[in-house]
């Protein structure tokens, strides 16, 4: 009896065409973001410095003067070599969140500030929001926060530091889902028929 053919070993499907062009797409929206930024960051430091002094922040850092005033003007790039300014503290900043993408980063000063982190939706086209779904997710959400301190304080009428702590991690998700959901309402995304809509208006 002859041998048989060998079984050919089935071959991984390759990723959808949309997909890769959805996420090239957003790779380069976030380069053009990070190099814009680069630009901008000696203005934004010298608001800064402005308000709290040159002399106040060389003291405050233990640097020169002349250092100071130089974050406050634009860096010498291979771009723009004629430029007379020194890479600034956001320079470097920007530059290590670009490299790490860690958002504990971002997270960190935004809490310094007071304040929380929420990223922006990217749903467009036919991946569009659900607005039920969004709804129902921070309602369950709001509900689970509840429950959780409802529970803390029926087992020992209290809530301890560790439990506190929960707590807060909880609202801050909630917060951000919550501020995605309203960007999500601005930006048109849980809207029906809107594209067509364009559409029709044009014609």
């Amino acid at each position: 009896m002859g041998k048989s053919a060998p079984r050919e070993k089935p071959t991984q499907s390759p990723a959808k065409p949309d997909l890769m062009a959805d996420l090239s797409q957003v790779q380069l929206q976030a380069q053009s973001d990070m190099e814009r930024a680069m630009k901008e960051t000696h203005r934004v430091l010298k608001q800064a410095i402005d308000r709290a002094g040159p002399k106040r922040v060389a003291r405050a850092l233990d640097i020169s003067l002349s250092l100071v005033y130089k974050w406050t003007q634009p860096a010498r790039t291979k771009q723009n070599p004629a430029a007379s300014g020194a890479r600034n503290p956001l320079d470097k900043l920007l530059a290590i969140f670009e490299l790490s993408q860690d958002l504990e980063l971002v997270h960190f000063i935004c809490q310094m500030a007071r304040g929380y982190y929420t990223p922006n939706p990217l749903a467009k086209g036919s991946d569009r929001i659900s607005f039920v779904s969004e709804t129902v997710s921070s309602l369950n959400d709001f509900a689970d926060m509840l429950q959780y301190a409802e529970k803390s304080l029926t087992n020992d009428g209290r809530i301890d530091e560790a439990e506190a702590a929960k707590l807060r991690q909880q609202w801050n998700r909630l917060k951000g889902r919550l501020e995605h959901f309203i960007i999500s309402c601005e930006e048109g995304h849980f809207n029906a028929g809107s594209e067509d809509s364009d559409d029709a208006e044009e014609e």
